[in-house]
């Protein structure tokens, strides 16, 4: 096994949207967009594992086997399982299958058409001596600030704005840690490394990992593949 894991979370929020996680976009399941992205950049399918609730283990595992994905890791992470359960509960995974795992990346199913190149990035980074890693993109609309009864008070500078996004990479014991110290209710990583003062190392993101609300958004990421934008992105 290698020195870098994948892990992809499908708490129980998928379970009454399963499309999200399992609909085709121009022929592929977003899991199985994910996982192939992700594992590009890794050793092999077998440091790649998905951490699902229990109503959807037969899904993933149909999902899997149907893409040719069959060699990755498959854990059960309780009937109720949000994001932090399903993080938990793949870490756990790594390490009882003694994978010698020192770093992880974690990804969003989200934002399925993000770049092989992407991950790479974010693997060097962490490979370079960074704990946390998180791609980026610079915030090109115009923002504006707003008072209490929503009127515009004036523009934001957003020359020191970024928008952040998936996959995002950890050390395993730096993630272990959040998710340990988090101040409960929802988890989101970036926010408990902020609230932890953990140094977050960016590189450059990909205009192609947006993110999309599946299936609201299957014709128009359809429309950008068939474009050949995300080819083109990942130049």
């Amino acid at each position: 096994m290698g020195e870098v894991g994948a892990i992809v979370p499908l708490p129980s929020t998928f379970i009454g949207n399963k499309v999200a996680a399992f609909g085709p976009v121009a022929g592929q399941a977003p899991l199985a967009r994910v996982l192939r992205t992700m594992i590009s950049g890794l050793s092999g399918p077998g440091d790649a594992v998905v951490a699902a609730a229990r109503a959807l283990i037969d899904d993933v595992r149909e999902c899997l086997g149907a893409h040719d994905l069959s060699t990755v890791g498959l854990v059960v992470s309780g009937d109720h399982a949000d994001r932090a359960g399903c993080v938990t509960s793949a870490l756990e995974f790594l390490a009882g299958e003694n994978v010698s795992a020192r770093w992880v990346l974690l990804h969003d199913l989200r934002r399925p058409l993000a770049s092989p190149d992407l991950s790479r990035r974010v693997t060097a980074a962490l490979r370079a001596g960074s704990d946390v890693v998180m791609p980026a993109l610079p915030v090109t609309d115009s923002v504006k600030a707003v008072d209490a009864r929503g009127s515009v008070t004036g523009t934001v500078d957003r020359s020191a704005l970024r928008s952040v996004q998936y996959p995002r990479g950890f050390t395993v014991d730096q993630l272990t840690a959040l998710l340990a110290a988090r101040a409960g209710g929802s988890f989101d990583e970036f926010d408990e490394a902020v609230r932890a003062g953990v140094p977050i190392t960016l590189v450059d993101g990909d205009p192609s990992a947006i993110f999309a609300e599946l299936p609201r958004d299957t014709a128009f990421l359809e429309a950008i593949i068939a474009c050949g934008l995300v080819d083109r992105h990942r130049r």
